[in-house]
């Protein structure tokens, strides 16, 4: 992993960089110590390390010096040290991966340079690349006669450019440079390869939200689930939390059910073909989606209502076989009676889904939700359609979201966490910059293990869902929310900053046993 440094604030997730300085040597440029000559590339590499050599790059020492000096020191024929860096600098080339993507930075940033380079080899660079334009200016060490890592020459760059520290980064593949550089308050990044620092730049260069947007955009109608097996799943449940989360019908593709829904969109798959409907997927369908009757969603309920064992607990699935409960499923199936009116049906069920809350019992995941976090955002979900129950359950909610701050967690947990946070106005400003660090080159967050299989344990991701519910946690973080007082209040802020619910809220009573 490529290491980073940003200077430490509460809304460095938000900088605005305007000013980017990269090294030369191994960042921009590549170039071989092996030669066709008696030095071996690493007596090269080891001249390079030597006191005579950097004061040769500082301008301190001319050439035929620098190479007289070193030969005696090494016993080494001068000569061949010249012949030997001659075929070196023939092999210098520029990535062009680098060069295109500092030209996709530039636009509203200014570009420097800043190399510990000999006149010399600098001149020669000059004429080797035409890829210097890159750069408002090029400093070097020979000119400023100072040389990396020592701070005169971060002092002179930036007194000579006056950029803003806070809003600066700087690239180079050596830590005392970086460190020297992050000294200074700027955002430092170790080069190791290039993959991990074009994703560094592009997650501190670019709106996250935007990127992840345009991810969601280009790959709609295929954001398929898959498994922890490395199988492919086609089902609805992600799809339709998708569409909760994005509002968009267009990036999903699920079956509309004229009564209860299935997990899968077609046979089972690495279960049973014939795989029952159950009460999970059923009420996140008819709340997420808007195609059912008002007379047929009752009709449902009704069915979900039959489905209670003998302690009043909804079971999962719509079938007797299997006797199956779930803290999670009961929250969404709660969401679904509450919102319609009903929640006084469920009077066993909401005394679990509390005990559940204040005892902690989701802190390893449940049956069938790896996260612990996924509880917590479910519950949210509920508070949205009953503000009785988040007056009755909100303070120890806010505990919990609290006690999750800074845990290990994969890019889901994470989203799932700050949501929470913020909407019970926390601040998780280290949980929201671990999640923006986390996301990818193509815009979209990785794995997030969200669902599994009861019996096997197999996890199921869906990057799709992780990066809509990304996108909500950064854009909720920017408006964090107070504890509504209404459900008016409520349904405005989680539209305006949160998970946007694609229908309208017609509940007339809003009930708590």
């Amino acid at each position: 992993m490529v290491a980073l440094s940003r200077p430490s604030s509460s809304s460095s997730s938000s900088i605005r960089y305007d000013t980017i300085i990269f090294d030369l040597g191994d960042v921009l440029f590549t170039w071989s110590p092996s030669t066709k000559t008696s030095i071996s590339p690493k007596t090269l590499r080891s001249i390079l390390q030597t006191t005579t050599w950097f004061q040769y790059e500082k301008g301190d020492i001319s050439e035929d010096e620098c190479y007289t000096s070193v030969a005696l020191e090494m016993a080494l024929s001068s000569e061949d040290i010249r012949n030997a860096f001659q075929h070196a600098r023939e092999t210098l080339v520029s990535r062009p991966v680098m060069v295109d993507l500092i030209r996709e930075l530039r636009p509203g940033r200014k570009i420097y340079a800043m190399s510990n380079i000999s006149a010399e080899d600098f001149t020669f660079l000059q004429t080797k690349s035409s890829d210097m334009d890159l750069f408002d200016h090029c400093f070097t060490s020979s000119s400023a006669r100072e040389r990396k890592p020592n701070i005169g020459y971060f002092r002179h760059v930036l007194e000579r450019t006056g950029a803003d520290p806070a809003r600066t980064i700087f690239v180079d593949d050596k830590l005392d440079n970086v460190l020297a550089a992050r000294s200074f308050g700027m955002t430092g990044i170790l080069y190791d390869d290039f993959e991990n620092v074009e994703r560094t730049l592009r997650n501190l260069c670019f709106d996250p939200t935007i990127r992840g947007e345009a991810f969601l955009k280009q790959n709609a109608g295929q954001h398929l689930s898959y498994t922890s097996t490395g199988v492919t799943i086609h089902e609805n449940f992600a799809q339709l939390l998708i569409l909760e989360a994005t509002h968009d019908p267009s990036l999903v593709k699920y079956t509309k059910y004229d009564g209860p829904f299935n997990f899968f969109r077609g046979e089972g798959e690495l279960t049973t073909s014939a795989f029952p409907c159950d009460a999970d997927t059923t009420s996140i369908g008819i709340t997420c989606s808007d195609h059912m009757s008002p007379e047929k969603k009752h009709e449902v309920m009704d069915a979900i209502l039959a489905l209670r064992n003998a302690d009043g607990i909804p079971q999962v699935y719509f079938d007797s076989s299997r006797p199956r409960i779930d803290p999670v499923v009961c929250v969404n199936v709660l969401t679904l009676f509450y919102k319609y009116g009903r929640g006084k049906q469920l009077k066993e069920c909401f005394e679990w889904v509390e005990s559940v809350l204040r005892y902690r019992a989701f802190s390893e995941g449940t049956r069938y939700y790896e996260p612990p976090e996924a509880f917590l955002f479910f519950l949210s979900r509920l508070f949205l359609v009953a503000p009785d129950v988040y007056k009755r359950l909100g303070t120890v909610f806010a505990e919990c979201c609290r006690e999750r701050i800074g845990l290990k967690g994969d890019a889901l947990a994470l989203a799932m966490r700050v949501v929470c946070c913020n909407f019970a106005g926390i601040d998780a400003s280290g949980d929201l910059m671990t999640l923006r660090n986390m996301q990818e080159i193509d815009g979209g967050w990785p794995d997030g293990w969200f669902y599994k299989y009861g019996s096997n344990g197999v996890l199921i991701a869906n990057r799709g869902f992780t990066t809509a519910l990304a996108i909500n946690a950064i854009k909720g973080a920017g408006v964090r929310m107070k504890r509504p007082s209404s459900i008016t209040n409520l349904k405005q802020a989680w539209n305006d900053t949160v998970v946007r619910i694609p229908h309208r809220f017609r509940s007339t009573a809003h009930d708590l046993h």
